[in-house]
């Protein structure tokens, strides 16, 4: 039977507002690319060939975005929390093992493996987990030597990391390995279902069903991603800042911005007019026109539809498509959205600026976020 991958693509990525205002997270473009589309072709490549997308705020956008895709099914749902999402097309499941995928992080690991371990081991459910130095800021897992999951901890502190150390190698007789975060990558067996439909109590998978399954006696394993994978959380501006340089400086292996290589960090799409200077590493979309004295780059990441006028200077910033940079502007560590008009010698510094805004001429926009106006 095909392998099954379910991307979760629900939350309304409050984080990464005023972006989300406007676009579900997962269509985000990193590199002119929308970050579920890493995903799946990424899974595609690992294997995978069916794929259930599950939606809930601006789910028409992802629906629409994965028309005429045959592999991939997108269901709009009323859920309350990822496991609900599952529980709630739980009936369409058939196959004994499947994945849970994160709609939201970019991942280079190799799900081939993981899937091959997670039936090898013959638990309930295998975690992928990945070390990292500070795992403060992540949910945390503790494993045993036979890298069974005894305890997750959501964003603990220091002294509680110690303190549950201790208290299992006192109760266990074993030490246990506690810089493991999870990485939002779960393989599932088909038992799982018939769990999450007697306790609908058990919302979200961090913090209900897994605590569940180790309090009643469940063999849950971890995968331990090797040191080099590639794995960045897209939940804050500055991931996905540093996601999108990753990808435009070649970082993650196996992923690639939208369009030809034409030259060592420059990827440009079709039907592009670009009389200006480039400054690698750059990607640039299609129908996009970059005026004679432009500079673009270095770390640029300009869409779709975007001309950018004579003189002006874009560097460390995104821009999404559509939008209209006069003359001699300059744009530095900012976020450009969707349908923008800047006019003429106007400087934006370390901003947001939503869609459908219109800056002025000669104005000075530094350290401001001007949400979207929506339509």
């Amino acid at each position: 039977m095909d392998k099954l991958a379910i991307v979760l693509a629900g939350g309304k990525g409050t984080r990464l507002r005023p972006l989300t205002y406007v676009k579900p997270k997962p269509l985000i473009p990193i590199a002119g690319k929308p970050i579920i589309d890493y995903i799946i072709e990424w899974l595609r490549f690992n294997g995978f060939k069916k794929f259930k997308v599950l939606a809930k705020y601006l789910g028409e956008q992802i629906k629409e975005h994965f028309t005429n895709v045959d592999d991939v099914e997108v269901e709009i749902l009323d859920s309350k929390d990822t496991a609900d999402a599952v529980r709630l097309i739980s009936d369409q499941i058939k196959t004994e093992n499947f994945l849970v995928s994160m709609g939201d992080v970019l991942c280079n690991a190799r799900f081939d493996l993981f899937y091959e371990e997670h039936v090898r081991m013959g638990g309930i459910a295998t975690i992928a987990l990945k070390e990292v130095d500070n795992p403060l800021h992540y949910g945390l897992v503790f494993i045993d030597s036979k890298r069974r999951i005894r305890l997750f901890v959501e964003k603990p502190l220091s002294i509680e990391i110690y303190a549950l150390s201790m208290a299992h190698a006192h109760v266990f007789g074993e030490s246990v390995y506690s810089n493991y975060v999870n990485t939002g990558f779960y393989m599932i067996r088909y038992e799982v279902l018939n769990i999450l439909r007697e306790n609908p109590a058990l919302m979200d998978w961090g913090k209900h069903v897994f605590p569940y399954l180790l309090e009643n006696g469940y063999d849950v394993y971890s995968w331990i991603m090797p040191h080099n994978t590639y794995w960045e959380d897209i939940g804050r501006i500055e991931n996905y800042k540093k996601a999108t340089w990753d990808m435009l400086k070649g970082a993650v292996k196996g992923f690639k911005p939208r369009g030809k290589h034409i030259e060592p960090g420059v990827y440009v799409e079709e039907n592009t007019d670009i009389r200006g200077n480039i400054i690698p590493p750059v990607s640039i979309g299609s129908d996009t026109i970059i005026e004679e004295g432009a500079t673009i780059g270095p770390y640029v990441s300009i869409g779709e539809g975007v001309h950018i006028g004579r003189d002006t200077k874009v560097s460390y910033s995104i821009v999404w498509e559509s939008t209209y940079i006069s003359s001699n502007t300059d744009i530095h560590d900012s976020i450009i959205m969707d349908h923008v008009l800047i006019g003429d010698n106007t400087k934006i510094f370390s901003s947001i600026i939503g869609s459908y805004n219109n800056v002025g001429l000669n104005e000075v926009v530094e350290r401001k976020i001007i949400p979207p106006k929506i339509r």
